[in-house]
């Protein structure tokens, strides 16, 4: 499991350096309501890399990866690189996420919905799956 900035440069390799420019230049100016332009939620090309950059660390590794944060859920279909990505949580309706119960892996998305008395409730979608966990590494081997 990772938290989704993995594959990239300044979060792999220079993280030291990272977690500085983070600290010191890019908090305050966060705080002064600056949006990180280069973040994968925004940047299509680079969430694309990302997302290709794990897909053959899984591949080389032949091991599954749960992650998020890049704004596009994922889940694998049969045969395909076991990569699980729950997405995000910063929609103002919905969040989306990766939910493992009994032996069970799917891709689901609590969402806020609307009565006829115009109430609001939350409410479970199930987007993929539930796929056995034994089954999707049985065709990894």
């Amino acid at each position: 499991m990772t938290h989704g900035h993995q594959g990239q440069l300044f979060n792999d390799r220079l993280w030291k350096v990272n977690r500085f420019l983070v600290r010191y230049f890019w908090k305050p100016l966060e705080n002064l309501g600056a949006m990180d332009p280069t973040g994968p939620g925004m940047n299509y090309e680079r969430r694309d890399k990302n997302d290709r950059n794990i897909i053959r660390w899984i591949e080389e590794k032949k091991q599954a990866v749960i992650t998020g944060h890049s704004h596009r859920p994922s889940f694998p279909q049969q045969g395909a690189p076991l990569y699980f990505n729950d997405g995000s949580c910063v929609h103002p309706r919905a969040i989306t996420g990766i939910e493992i119960q009994s032996g069970m892996i799917s891709l689901i998305k609590w969402s806020v919905q609307t009565r006829k008395d115009y109430s609001l409730y939350i409410t479970k979608d199930i987007l993929e799956g539930p796929v056995s966990i034994g089954k999707l590494f049985e065709t990894t081997k």
